[in-house]
């Protein structure tokens, strides 16, 4: 279905709904005002990850007929990724689609948000079970520091893959390397003897080229590819092992500019989410293994680890987690919650390693 399609069965979508008795007399009387937005996110312009925030964006300018407008900007654009935490705070910017892991300098909370060291978690729904778990906590931390979470904007699964410019064939191999990555990953590479480097999406491909780093975690076959990563490595870890599935992005907003929209404008932002999180799920699953080809025809050898050491690097991974978090605020309170979506997905003996039934 083409993107112009779909955005038109989302606007009847949401004239229905709000026709069916959600409009109020407070709405008309700001029928008339415009609201330009500009949204920032941690995704390159040009990858299929951008394209969904791209449809995002028209979407929600379709379906409000033109009342909210809001402009995407790909990494780097504006201003560093890493500087997109402040501009929303100060309202530089509106609206931002972006990992945790970029604002650990900020909370430590925020990394254990970004990534779970030897989390058992693979699948899409399974992750969307546990960010809803988790949202109140989520929600707690944001406005403590000052922004608006709206919700999860879209999920990486079965999880952001690590591409090496050598083989890592064991346990063993990662001692000594530079590797790029984020949230709790400099924790966990540490814990196996190898150096983290914190960079962002646009920074990677020139530091794997000119080899100031050995590997690095990003996304999916698709978006590896489409930023050029085949071409500088020589190996694909799969599974990688250090995270499992986890949230991609979370959508945050500036709490007065989100507290001036008219309350049918935050329910088609709303709707655009739910709708960006499904075709980020269809997307993701329908590519993967097709990129994958991809990335063997090109040369790259796709390697894994032998399973003793896959099991040894999930129990390292748990316990850095565990430590990590506990002594976090407010730690407590969202290892309890993990604990128990980990019963309740059935993995009991993850579960149990987090406190559940003590």
């Amino acid at each position: 279905m083409k993107v112009s399609s779909k955005i038109g069965i989302f606007a009847l979508c949401v004239a229905l709904f709000l026709a069916c008795g959600f409009m109020n007399p407070q709405i008309s009387e700001a029928a008339d005002t415009v609201y330009k937005w500009r949204a920032v996110t941690h995704s390159l312009s040009g990858t299929e990850d951008y394209k969904i925030i791209q449809e995002f964006c028209e979407m929600v300018n379709k379906a409000s007929n033109g009342r909210l407008v809001i402009e995407p900007f790909g990494a780097g654009v504006l201003f560093p990724v890493f500087d997109s935490f402040d501009a929303i705070k100060n309202g530089i910017v509106e609206l931002s689609m972006c990992s945790t892991g970029y604002w650990t300098g900020k909370d430590p909370m925020f990394a254990a948000f970004a990534t779970r060291p030897g989390c058992p978690i693979r699948s899409y729904h399974e992750v969307m079970y546990l960010d809803r778990a988790a949202y109140p906590v989520m929600k707690e931390l944001y406005a403590k520091h000052g922004l608006t979470l709206l919700g999860t904007f879209d999920a990486c699964t079965p999880e952001p893959l690590m591409l090496a410019k050598k083989p890592i064939q064991s346990i063993q191999d990662f001692k000594g390397m530079n590797i790029r990555t984020s949230g709790m990953g400099t924790q966990f590479y540490q814990a196996l003897g190898a150096s983290a480097v914190s960079l962002s999406g646009p920074e990677i491909y020139t530091a794997l080229q000119l080899g100031t780093i050995d590997a690095a975690e990003w996304t999916n076959w698709q978006e590896n590819m489409e930023m050029g990563f085949h071409e500088v490595v020589k190996y694909a870890l799969d599974p990688a092992v250090h995270i499992g599935a986890t949230s991609s992005k979370f959508l945050t907003v500036n709490p007065k500019k989100w507290e001036a929209l008219p309350e049918d404008l935050k329910t088609i932002v709303l709707l655009a989410m739910d709708h960006a999180r499904y075709q980020s799920a269809l997307k993701m699953h329908s590519s993967d293994e097709f990129y994958k080809r991809k990335w063997i025809e090109s040369g790259v050898e796709v390697v894994s680890l032998p399973a003793e050491d896959f099991k040894e690097m999930q129990k390292v991974g748990m316990k850095v987690y565990k430590e990590y978090v506990e002594k976090a605020p407010n730690g407590q309170a969202y290892l309890e919650i993990y604990a128990r979506v980990l019963h309740e997905l059935g993995y009991e003996e993850e579960a149990r390693f987090y406190g559940y039934g003590q």
